[in-house]
């Protein structure tokens, strides 16, 4: 079936989460010009799915419960999903996977697990790009307390966009620094530092509220520490110990695998964007192409003829369909993976690569075909693209935030481009461009060929010597583009593999090979003489528009879910239903 494809075999979750929108919080509101009623919404809305949930835990403990509820956080709010994402994935996650057991640590867990704080991660500093790699927060040990003393040692290193700033709010952070003790520094550690209470921010926290409206908007802010104190409980100290001596051990040797380790949250993280990146682009396309198949114009091209009848508008939004459908069943492929795919302990550049390269190559490819998706369904919407009624900018700020969140994009694909690049060419010598795609077999190879073609084209008069070359400034700063090509074009061949692989047949076979092809044109076409990519894009619209009520009925959304007026039946009467009109 298709929704298994897109959901999985988790039957029920959407029903149940579904009613979750009859709750007070869930009810459209999209003329608030009230940033801070806006913020307090979106907890809200949090506070309505862990009331759902049980508990935090117990939506961890289900990896389809959770993340069918990130995906259908992405869908309701963009804004709620990173606070859901951040509070769930990332921050509860690390006290739990990282942290010591102990009764102390138990009450900071159950505070998560009922929300009566909401957690957040600080890591990013102001000072310097990729400040993962140099985080210069201080945790500094004392032993005559037994604790640790956080300090921010000077205004670059203040924490960045935190989402921390709401009066009235309890926050905890997940705060990474630099562990100190006996005057030598022992790696970066995550710590948990509570923040606020619903009625002040704790002594030696400075908090600047972030003002005007930001993408994902959440009250975020720019933050400092001044001697904070944190108890040796609250030391995310993972497989580290330190004697009240300061005698430090930590059997992974050196600082990239401490770093590698205190970051093995973002796998999750990367999951959770991905399939955040993905519910956005069925959402958009969704409801563009019932948009396109209800409108009429009036332009005498073809006069009283629906969008979609068009070559035009099918090139823009059955484009993004096909892209919709590949991005998702990359970011499902994840959701069921269950073990870290662990890459190195060494980073040559950043850190996402060596958390876990498949997670980290798959949240670059989701979260770019998504902004492709949200681009091309505001092309094809004319005005109404950019009305924020229809939620296509609350998409394409999730698309844009998550480009740099959670890991740079263009470092990811870089890092992953050399790693490529270094590695023996396993593509047939005699790749060639297929003279048709109308088979799996005809897709993949030219999918092939034109990562091969990348291939050649970043190693071109290299060296063995050069290929292993680490340093970016001599060997391959040169190549960056193409690095970026051949990364783009890997994981862009790996998630249609993904898609190829789906067991289907009959009229959902025919529908899916259809877009395949689509894409293959799209992403691996630019060899393909253009007259033989026009017919063969043509001859696969021709077939997604006689399935294309069975493929967008898989994404199971709802009016409710997105109750946006282009997306309704009457969209006029959505638009314009209570204005008097006079009867002539």
């Amino acid at each position: 079936m298709l929704r298994t494809l897109i959901h999985g075999n988790n039957k029920g979750v959407h029903a149940e989460l579904g009613a979750l929108l009859n709750r007070p919080p869930f009810h459209p509101r999209f003329d608030d010009p009230d940033r801070i009623a806006q913020h307090r919404r979106t907890y809200a809305q949090l506070k309505a799915i862990n009331d759902w949930a049980g508990s935090g835990s117990a939506l961890l403990d289900d990896r389809e419960r959770f993340f069918s509820m990130l995906s259908f956080a992405a869908t309701v709010n963009p804004s709620l999903f990173s606070a859901a994402q951040s509070h769930y994935g990332v921050s509860l996650t690390s006290v739990k996977m990282l942290g010591r057991p102990s009764p102390a640590l138990d009450i900071v867990i159950d505070e998560l697990d009922r929300l009566d704080s909401v957690a957040t991660i600080l890591i990013t500093e102001i000072g310097v790009a990729c400040s993962h790699m140099s985080v210069e927060t201080r945790a500094e040990y004392d032993p005559l307390n037994d604790d640790f003393v956080i300090t921010t040692p000077h205004r670059g290193a203040c924490k960045f966009m935190g989402n921390i700033s709401l009066d009235g709010s309890a926050k905890t952070a997940i705060v990474y620094a630099q562990l100190w003790a006996g005057g030598q520094k022992h790696g970066l550690f995550p710590f948990v530092v509570p923040i606020r209470d619903r009625e002040r921010v704790f002594d030696g926290i400075h908090i600047k509220a972030l003002p005007g409206p930001t993408t994902l908007d959440l009250d975020y802010s720019v933050m400092s520490f001044d001697g904070v104190r944190v108890p040796r409980t609250h030391w995310l100290q993972d497989s580290a110990t330190l004697d009240r001596e300061g005698k430090f051990d930590d059997p992974l040797k050196g600082s990239d695998a401490r770093l590698v380790r205190s970051l093995a949250i973002s796998t999750n993280a990367s999951t959770a964007t991905s399939v955040a990146a993905a519910s956005a682009a069925r959402a958009c396309v969704w409801t563009a192409l019932r948009y396109a198949s209800h409108r009429k114009t009036h332009a005498r091209l073809g006069t009283d003829r629906t969008l979609i009848e068009f070559r035009n508008q099918q090139g823009l939004l059955l484009t993004a369909l096909a892209e919709a459908y590949v991005v998702s069943s990359f970011a499902r492929k994840l959701v069921v993976q269950q073990s870290v795919e662990r890459t190195a302990d060494e980073i040559a550049t950043v850190p996402w690569a060596a958390v876990n390269r498949l997670a980290a190559l798959t949240k670059a490819i989701c979260v770019s075909g998504a902004g492709d998706v949200v681009r091309h369904c505001r092309n094809a919407s004319g005005s109404h693209g950019c009305l924020g009624v229809n939620r296509y900018g609350s998409y394409q700020d999730l698309t844009d935030a998550y480009t740099w969140a959670g890991g740079d994009n263009q470092l990811i694909l870089i890092e992953i481009g050399r790693q490529l690049a270094s590695a023996p060419l396993d593509f047939p010598d005699d790749a060639a461009i297929p003279d048709v795609i109308d088979s799996v077999n005809a897709i993949q190879r030219l999918a092939r060929f034109e990562e091969r073609r990348q291939y050649e084209r970043v190693t071109a008069g290299l060296t063995p010597a050069q290929l292993g070359d680490a340093d970016f400034s001599t060997t391959w700063e040169p190549r960056l583009p193409a690095l970026l090509d051949l990364a783009r074009v890997h994981g862009a061949r790996l998630a249609l593999d993904g898609l190829l692989s789906h067991d289907a047949d009959g009229a959902e076979g025919e529908a899916l090979l259809a877009l395949a092809k689509i894409y293959a044109i799209n992403h691996f076409g630019s060899s393909l003489p253009y007259a033989a990519r026009d017919r063969m894009a043509f001859s696969a619209y021709d077939v997604i528009i006689t399935h294309l009520d069975k493929l967008l009925d898989a994404f199971e959304l709802t009016t409710d879910m997105v109750p946006v007026p282009m997306a309704q039946e009457d969209y006029v009467s959505a638009y314009a239903g209570g204005l008097p009109i006079a009867n002539l």
